[in-house]
């Protein structure tokens, strides 16, 4: 658990009252239309972001703080709580019978990036997310045919 600060800048580009919203030393964006909605886009972007930090078991960055604006916005800096406690997971070896596969399996989507996880004392635990994104994928089953092109 941590807090995760940065800079955003907030920009009217077309001055109809969206604003997209740039993290200062991250790559990514938002937005929302008005300063409100834009805000809690930012504290909402921040919040996943340091969330796929936290998964991925990455250091979060030194950004800079009291940034000036650098695209014509104006500057809000945000703060949130984040810890992997609130990402709603199962351990793997829910991950693999949701999925009607082993938890060797598991392991072998974990490595190849297909699912999202980390290491909660010994036990793995996988996102609840990604589990349901693999489901709605609707592989079928078996062993993908080789393309004969490539073969």
């Amino acid at each position: 658990m941590g807090v995760f600060i940065c800079d955003f800048e907030l920009v009217d580009y077309d001055h109809d009252g969206t604003y997209v919203v740039h993290p200062v030393g991250l790559d990514g964006a938002t937005e929302g239309y008005g300063l409100k909605d834009a805000v809690e886009m930012a504290a909402d972007w921040l919040r996943e972001t340091a969330l796929d930090f936290l998964m991925r078991g990455e250091e979060w960055p030194e950004l800079p703080l009291g940034s000036d604006p650098t695209r014509g916005g104006r500057m809000v800096t945000l703060a949130v709580d984040a810890s992997l406690d609130q990402v709603p997971a199962v351990t793997s070896a829910e991950a693999a019978r949701m999925l009607g596969v082993s938890t060797a399996r598991v392991a072998q989507l974990v490595k190849a990036g297909a699912l999202e996880s980390w290491k909660s004392g010994g036990t793995r635990m996988v996102s609840l997310d990604s589990v349901e994104c693999r489901q709605a994928e609707k592989r079928k089953a078996g062993r993908p045919k080789k393309d004969l092109a490539t073969a």
